[in-house]
């Protein structure tokens, strides 16, 4: 009955962190899109700039604008990966001791998916400790982030009156 309950749980946080990862990416990705598109100009405005012709964002330069401040901190959705680490890696052990326990009832080849599941539970564990280095060094060294409306070009830059 634990073991069941443990199970769900585990299956709702993966679906909740999936779930939040892919509307992260989605929303990042769209908001990209709207920027970099080009706007509908006036043909009067569009006449006068003949001269000095803007160009719209790449879409990756516009990626990294929207994405940058939503992965410079440490969220909801890290919390709930680390969650998930620990529940999966508790069931990984709990199945490691029963095959160890009981090894003539199970295939040989049960003790590869069991290495195979340590060693990529690790190495998500690994790059979540990279992250969180990372965003702590950003914090701590105070660089600030490029502003929504980072001029990229010289041309781009707001002219005075």
């Amino acid at each position: 009955m634990l073991m069941t309950m443990l199970a769900w749980l585990g299956g709702a946080i993966g679906l909740v962190v999936t779930g939040s990862a892919v509307l992260l990416a989605w929303t990042v990705y769209s908001r990209a899109k709207a920027e970099a598109a080009p706007s509908a100009v006036p043909e009067e405005a569009a006449a006068q700039d003949t001269a000095n012709p803007e160009e719209p964002p790449s879409i990756s330069a516009a990626l990294v604008r929207q994405a940058g401040p939503h992965l410079a901190r440490w969220t909801f959705f890290d919390y709930a990966l680390l969650a998930l680490f620990v529940v999966g890696s508790l069931f990984l052990f709990t199945d490691l001791v029963a095959v160890l326990r009981d090894a003539e009832q199970y295939p040989p080849y049960h003790f590869a998916y069991l290495l195979c599941g340590f060693v990529f539970t690790l190495a998500g564990m690994i790059m979540m400790i990279v992250r969180l280095a990372l965003t702590i060094a950003s914090i701590r060294s105070e660089r600030p982030l490029p502003a929504p409306d980072h001029q990229d070009h010289p041309g781009h830059a707001e002219q005075a009156q």
